[in-house]
């Protein structure tokens, strides 16, 4: 009876092992898909910040232009 209740025992242990290491990509997982969206809150920020503030308008038009010269395929931006 002792060998069985340890395979038991066992069998129990990674199972948990193996439903802890799926949780936790799945958490990974969804984290990262929430940084994804704060790149275009960033954007959105500087894009405001460049109607106030003079000095920082030059650097929001570069970064236009370099967007603009990375997709040379005239396809509009996708929109997340």
């Amino acid at each position: 009876m002792q060998p069985v209740f340890g395979c038991l025992l066992l069998l129990a242990i990674l199972v948990a092992v193996v439903l802890l290491t799926v949780g936790a990509v799945a958490l990974m997982r969804r984290g990262r898909d929430n940084v994804r969206g704060s790149g275009s809150l960033g954007s959105a920020m500087q894009e405001l910040e460049s109607l106030f503030v003079e000095s920082k308008r030059h650097v929001i038009e570069a970064e236009k232009r370099e967007e603009a010269e990375e997709s040379p395929s005239g396809d509009p931006p996708e929109k997340d």
